[in-house]
């Protein structure tokens, strides 16, 4: 087999050589069936021993951590096994195995970005590099515990009774909640250890966010929302900066909106923020471009607002029922702190809700 077509359609560069990240091809047993020289020089050995070996003899966890990248469509942070280093790895499932892509993480890289906290910043690393490595171990067996009550549900292993049935059911959506709140945990020590890939591109702002509310439709099907996407007239219809961590923060405000909402309006406004607004939030004036999220009917109180991106102030406070949320939108906060862009959310009361976005954009002619 021709991997390098099968990774690239063309032979027009050299795959061996010219990339910068890791690439494995192997098939879905593990065995190893091509790398190119970087993947070697990552797992620090020769490309003769790898296509002689298994992926989980150089990647801990390994099968387990390919299945998580391929159901949640998203880069996971993987461990050299035997050793303290870690890999961003995304993969790619084709019929003939996996493809994995894999990137190493300098420790120069790991950085704490939280500034709410009087920690000292080595601890802090340490902690979620601590978090991250115990993530997979706590994960895999929730995994477990939702496929099998799925299982059970669907009649896999027997019949069960009404009482059962509703157990399982019970079973189900905690062991689900709970991977979502392990899945935001993980997400936000991965950006205060700034381990993001910041990458610039061109692309359609409206295409992104229409993209992010057709993926939550099962959210607010049989909700009585009505929604609103615009643009102020005449703004440009491209954008630059990183899509996949723009539509990270669209995906987690959308969802602390729809998980708390069954009715009112939901709108999405695109515009150029002015002179006067960049002053208020401490800018130098410059392009900017602003995304202004708003619902009708998520309604916050006052106390509520002063830590709605603080999980760690509001953990021992009345408000402790909001910890998911706030651990949602710390990680939102870091990565449009990443994009050198600010987040605020203003609230009026009893009348609507508006999370608000601004980013640097490049001049453009």
């Amino acid at each position: 087999m021709d991997f390098k077509k099968v990774l690239f359609k063309s032979t027009a560069i050299d795959v061996d050589k010219a990339l910068p990240d890791g690439v494995v091809f192997c098939s879905k047993d593990g065995k190893i069936q091509w790398a190119n020289d970087k993947a070697a020089e990552l797992f620090n050995t020769s490309k003769m021993h790898l296509l002689t070996s298994h992926i989980s003899g150089f990647i801990e966890n390994a099968l387990n951590m390919i299945s998580n990248a391929i159901v949640y469509e998203k880069q996971v942070i993987t461990k050299l096994a035997d050793s303290e280093i870690y890999f961003n790895m995304t993969v790619k499932e084709i019929e003939e195995g996996y493809v994995l892509d894999l990137r190493d993480v300098p420790d120069k890289n790991m950085v704490c970005g939280n500034s709410n906290t009087t920690e000292n910043p080595s601890a802090s690393k340490d902690k979620n590099l601590f978090l991250i490595k115990l993530m997979n171990d706590i994960k895999s067996p929730l995994q477990s515990i939702v496929g099998f009550s799925q299982a059970m549900s669907d009649g896999l292993g027997g019949g069960v009774s009404e009482q059962q049935e509703k157990y399982i059911k019970i079973i189900k959506k905690n062991s689900t909640d709970l991977m979502y709140f392990m899945d935001k945990l993980l997400e936000l020590s991965g950006t205060e250890l700034g381990l993001s890939n910041i990458e610039f591109k061109t692309f359609e702002i409206l295409n992104a966010i229409n993209y992010i509310v057709r993926y939550n439709e099962q959210l607010y099907t049989g909700k009585n929302l009505k929604w609103n996407i615009s643009a102020e007239e005449g703004l440009k219809s491209t954008i630059v900066t990183d899509e996949t961590i723009l539509k990270k923060v669209l995906q987690s405000i959308l969802e602390v909106i729809l998980k708390a909402v069954d009715m009112g309006d939901v709108s999405i406004h695109v515009s150029v923020p002015s002179v006067e607004l960049l002053h208020v939030r401490g800018v130098q004036p410059s392009d900017y471009i602003m995304i202004s999220i708003m619902s009708s009917t998520f309604l916050l109180s006052e106390s509520e607002l002063e830590s709605m991106f603080d999980p760690y102030r509001i953990v021992d406070t009345p408000n402790r029922k909001n910890l998911l949320r706030a651990i949602a939108l710390a990680g939102v906060k870091n990565y449009v702190s990443a994009l050198k862009g600010q987040i605020w959310i203003e609230s009026k009361i009893l009348t609507n809700t508006t999370f608000n976005i601004i980013i640097p954009q490049p001049k453009r002619d």
